[in-house]
C-alpha cells in the first residue's frame, strides 16, 4: 500500500482503504447540451447527439448522462424528462487504468467519479449556500487545454472546451524574455521565481479571445453578466494566473468562505489541517465528501 494512504488506512496494514474517489484524465470530458425533446425517447438519440455535436464516438467511453440543473441521473422514460442535460465521462480504457491504479496503491474504488463532475457540484452548491447571484465561470486550465464551465446557483449553465493550455504560453515568455530555447522558458514559467503578472495579458491572449467569446455568448442568451471566476485546476506556483485572466476578463475572482458553508455540510477539518490552503482547487475534494440534496427549484429551464 502507497505509505501515504497507509497513515490513513483503518486496521489491517494489508487491507484496502475505501474511498470516494475522483480522478481528472485529460481525455475527460463535460458537454453540455440541450436536447430535442420531440427526439428524447428515440433509440440511438443521445449516441447521436454526442457523435454529432461534440465528435464523441460512446462505443468506447464510459459515460454518464446527468441533468444540468440537478446533476441526478438523465432519465429518458420520464413523462417529462429533462432537456437541459450534460455527459460526462472518459474512455472506458482510462477508467479501468484508473481503478488498477488505485487497487495498486491499496485503494478500493466505492465510487469512481470526474473529479470536474464534484468540483461543479460543490461550487455549484457553494453558489446556493451564498445566496450568489453571479453566474460564475469555473476553469480547469491543463496543460494542453482548458476546460470552461459557467455556472449559477440553477446550476451547469454552459461548457466548452477549450484547446489552449499553460504550454501555450511557453512560447510567449521565451519571445518575452528573449530566452534561447523553449525549455529554458519553461522551466522559469513554472518554478514561480520570476513574477510573469506584468505580461499576463500577453501570456493569456489565445485563451481570453475564447473565455471572452464563451461570455458574450452566454450574456446575449440569457440577459445575465458573468460576475466572478475560479480556477479549480491550477498548480499552485502559477495561482497568479487566476487574478490576470480574471482581470482582464472584467470579473472578480470568486473568494470562498469555508468555514460556515463546511459547517452546514457537517464537514469539520482536524486540527492537523489548520495549515491546509483552501482555495479553488479544494473543491474537487470537497466535492467528493458531500451529499448533495436535490433542488427541484433549481430544475426549471
Amino acid at each position: 500500500m502507497n505509505s501515504a494512504y497507509a497513515k490513513i488506512s483503518p486496521g489491517k496494514r494489508s487491507a484496502f482503504l475505501h474511498a470516494n474517489c475522483g480522478v481528472s484524465p485529460e481525455s475527460r470530458f463535460v458537454r453540455r447540451t440541450t436536447l430535442d425533446l420531440k427526439r428524447i425517447k428515440e433509440t440511438g438519440y443521445l449516441s447521436e447527439v454526442m457523435n454529432s455535436q461534440f465528435r464523441i464516438d460512446p462505443e468506447h467511453q464510459s459515460i454518464a448522462v446527468l441533468n444540468a440543473f440537478d446533476g441526478t441521473e438523465f432519465d429518458a422514460s420520464k413523462a417529462n424528462p429533462a432537456k437541459d442535460v450534460f455527459f460526462c465521462g472518459m474512455p472506458t480504457e482510462v477508467a479501468a487504468e484508473a481503478q488498477r491504479n488505485l487497487l495498486d496503491n491499496g485503494v478500493y474504488p466505492e465510487t469512481l467519479e470526474l473529479s470536474s463532475v464534484a468540483s461543479l457540484a460543490a461550487v455549484v452548491d457553494y453558489l446556493r449556500f451564498s445566496d450568489s447571484s453571479k453566474p460564475t465561470i469555473v476553469l480547469e486550465l491543463g496543460s494542453e487545454s482548458t476546460q470552461s464551465f459557467i455556472v449559477s446557483t440553477r446550476g451547469l449553465e454552459a461548457s466548452r472546451p477549450i484547446s489552449v493550455g499553460l504550454e501555450a504560453m511557453v512560447p510567449v515568455v521565451q519571445k518575452e524574455l528573449g530566452l534561447k530555447d523553449e525549455e529554458s522558458a519553461r522551466k522559469l514559467f513554472f518554478s514561480n521565481t520570476f513574477d510573469f503578472t506584468g505580461m499576463g495579458s500577453s501570456l493569456c491572449k489565445r485563451l481570453l479571445k475564447e473565455l471572452q467569446s464563451s461570455m458574450g455568448f452566454y450574456e446575449v442568451q440569457t440577459g445575465q453578466s458573468i460576475g466572478q471566476l475560479i480556477c479549480t485546476v491550477l498548480p499552485s506556483k502559477l495561482s497568479w494566473l487566476e487574478s490576470v485572466v480574471a482581470g482582464q476578463l472584467g470579473v472578480n475572482v470568486l473568494q470562498p468562505q469555508y468555514a460556515a458553508w463546511l459547517n452546514a455540510r457537517k464537514i469539520t477539518l482536524g486540527p492537523e489541517l489548520s495549515s491546509f490552503p483552501l482555495d479553488g482547487r479544494r473543491f474537487a475534494l470537497l466535492g467528493l465528501m458531500m451529499k448533495f440534496s436535490t433542488q427541484t427549484d433549481a430544475t426549471a429551464a
